[in-house]
């Protein structure tokens, strides 16, 4: 497995509504690889510390990667707390490109599809 991972949580809108967080690699072919998974009441700091914990317990190698995330709701926080300075930390190019769009910076030409 490649050193990136990327985490990030989704809503799911189902007879409960819950959020999804998940933890996603890059294999030896270039392809998408699920790492873990779990189901929360809301993408919040005690969500995420307890997804992240768990997650540096079942890889120890994640605590050598650079993690790449959106970096909202709490997440931001809890990278630093969970891993320290063990691991590089970035933030995904579509968010950033929501994020400048949101304070009124145009950006031409750039594409992130």
């Amino acid at each position: 497995m490649r050193k990136f991972m990327t985490v990030d949580g989704t809503f799911l809108k189902a007879r409960f509504v819950q959020t999804l967080l998940f933890a996603v690699g890059i294999d030896g072919n270039g392809m998408n690889l699920p790492l873990a998974w779990t189901i929360v009441e809301s993408e919040n700091t005690e969500s995420w510390t307890w997804f992240l914990t768990h997650l540096k317990e079942a890889i120890p190698e994640s605590v050598r990667m650079t993690l790449i995330s959106n970096r909202d709701k709490g997440l931001m926080a809890v990278e630093k707390a969970v891993y320290g300075n063990s691991i590089y930390t970035l933030i995904c190019c579509v968010h950033l490109k929501g994020k400048l769009t949101q304070i009124g910076l145009v950006l031409k030409h750039v594409s992130f599809d």
